[in-house]
């Protein structure tokens, strides 16, 4: 894996606003690229955590990012969802210094997930991007990898802190602002896990809203298999759903290269 490190995509310097960029060395400057969005529960986690798996993604066929964000309660919300809109547009804006591939996708796991689902609903409503109180961006990837993630964030007791009620409730009720435009999506939950009951509201929301998914359930008989389980590359579940979710991206990829 070639790998370029420690990239500023804020241009301000701060270690929360680094990103790695991986790709196979053989032909990975005509692979899709893939933006993975940590998980940790919007207060911990960062790239280096995830560097072997987002190698391992690479080597299913992609041009990984690899990014820190700025974490709570430090930097609280929207602080998060904040700096992922500015990774998503660094990237769009530097993508052909690594792949000559105009497609791109989403990944993330537990809050991450929840970073990516609502990244998209508001890229993709106009009206509930005008109600928010910091940059944001409009592009919508090919597709999304959401993992373990928590959706309907009027079920969680989480308060943004320092935003106004009208903040907070935009925060709430952001599924409900989910629309058509939401990407393709591979919605991935572990039997094992406590937050898998939170899936549901989006997969009802995937529904209603006509969107394209797949839906897949791992860890049968395998307990240890439990919340983010694809992370550990030792794990059989682990390896599948990576290999799966990566198809699904491949898939996804043709479809949209036949249209055009």
């Amino acid at each position: 894996i070639e790998k370029f490190c420690d990239l500023d995509y804020a241009g301000d310097g701060i270690t929360e606003h680094l990103l790695d960029v991986y790709r196979p060395v053989q032909n990975g400057e005509n692979l899709p690229v893939l933006i993975s969005i940590h998980g940790g529960g919007w207060f911990y986690g960062d790239k280096e955590l995830y560097r072997f798996y987002c190698m391992h993604m690479a080597e299913l066929g992609f041009v990984v990012v690899n990014c820190n964000y700025r974490l709570a309660p430090e930097h609280p919300y929207p602080a998060a969802i904040a700096d992922v809109c500015q990774v998503i547009r660094w990237t769009l804006a530097h993508r052909k210094q690594y792949t000559s591939n105009p497609h791109w996708f989403l990944v993330g796991d537990s809050a991450g997930a929840q970073l990516v689902s609502q990244y998209c609903i508001l890229a993709g409503n106009a009206a509930y991007r005008e109600q928010l109180d910091f940059a944001t961006y409009d592009q919508l990837p090919d597709g999304t990898a959401l993992n373990c993630g928590i959706y309907d964030m009027s079920l969680e007791n989480i308060s943004t802190q320092e935003a106004t009620p009208e903040q907070q409730k935009l925060f709430e009720q952001v599924l409900t602002y989910m629309n058509s435009s939401f990407p393709p999506s591979y919605l991935m939950a572990s039997v094992n896990d406590g937050l898998r009951p939170r899936t549901t509201p989006m997969r009802q929301r995937l529904e209603a809203c006509g969107i394209p998914f797949t839906f897949a359930e791992y860890g049968e008989g395998v307990p240890s298999d439990s919340h983010v389980f694809h992370l550990n590359l030792y794990s059989e579940n682990g390896k599948a759903c990576n290999q799966a979710e990566a198809d699904f991206f491949h898939r996804l990829e043709q479809q949209e290269t036949r249209h055009a």
